[in-house]
């Protein structure tokens, strides 16, 4: 037997195909449009249609994943093993991370035996993926050593996030409306990075979409580290063209080893709408 299992959340925008391939139990996040709920199964087919929907005036709002949701998951997961890692959206952006504490610890005072860790990945989208590789990478280690080690290389998690309208941020309550629309006549994009504890926060505005890329491009290469020995994840709204000028501007200016594209769910793409493009990679702590 494994020494541990990794579980996960929707929020990590991998394919459903590839967990499943890598043996990864993942529990899903649900959204709605104030009428019909939705659960984000990580099926890339339907994200298409998401992002139009939005681009067409809907709004759409996520809800948590519930204690009593965690419990009946986790619980599935302890009659394969007993010791559990699961890697979830960071507390920053949800509270659901709190539900999944308290089902683990109900399920640990019920069964002395379990072992439940629960990782604040204290980022989103692809960051989470990062830490499931390196997850997968210590499996030769007792579950206490893997937590030790995964806690540390979140603090070494770095993104960028960026887009071509500001209207979702104001929405979201990010921004204000007046900020909005005088980014939105001045052709402001929004660069965004995640503060250390999680949440997401606005670190730039530049004016056009190439000097966003080159901003994007030029912090990655000053916080990269050993960028040639690890992949960088790119994810996008509804913005593959996009995803694939990133991809190839980091090869010529950064070199990573690999590199891996991905749509952005609707989790998290339900707050930053359609066009956003994110980077993630392992660099320099993020700072305050």
């Amino acid at each position: 037997m494994e020494n541990y299992i990794i579980t996960t959340d929707s929020s990590c925008d991998l394919k459903f195909s590839e967990l499943q391939e890598k043996n990864i139990p993942v529990i899903y996040f649900r959204y709605t449009d104030g009428e019909e709920v939705y659960v984000n199964d990580m099926n890339e087919y339907k994200y298409k249609d998401f992002y139009n929907m939005m681009r067409e005036g809907k709004s759409f709002k996520t809800s948590q994943i519930n204690e009593i949701e965690y419990y009946k998951f986790f619980k599935e997961q302890l009659t394969k093993n007993n010791n559990i890692i699961h890697i979830s959206l960071t507390e920053g952006l949800s509270n659901t991370i709190n539900n999944a504490r308290s089902a683990a610890e109900k399920l640990m005072s019920e069964n002395v035996n379990a072992n439940i860790k629960i990782i604040d990945s204290k980022i989103a989208c692809l960051g989470l993926a990062l830490i499931i590789d390196k997850a997968i990478s210590y499996k030769s280690l007792s579950i206490d050593e893997a937590y030790n080690k995964l806690l540390e290389d979140v603090d070494h998690l770095n993104t960028y996030y960026t887009t071509d309208t500001l209207k979702y941020f104001a929405r979201g309550g990010r921004l204000s409306k007046v900020e909005a629309f005088i980014g939105g006549a001045l052709r402001i994009n929004p660069i965004l990075d995640c503060h250390k504890d999680g949440r997401l926060r606005i670190t730039a505005k530049v004016r056009g979409e190439k000097h966003a890329l080159d901003y994007v491009v030029n912090k990655t290469k000053e916080n990269a580290i050993n960028p040639s020995e690890q992949t960088l994840y790119i994810c996008h709204a509804d913005n593959i063209e996009k995803a694939k000028e990133v991809e190839e501007r980091m090869k010529k200016e950064v070199g990573f080893k690999d590199y891996k594209i991905y749509f952005m769910g609707p989790t998290i793409g339900a707050h930053a709408g359609p066009g956003l493009v994110a980077v993630f990679y392992f660099g320099n702590p993020r700072s305050n």
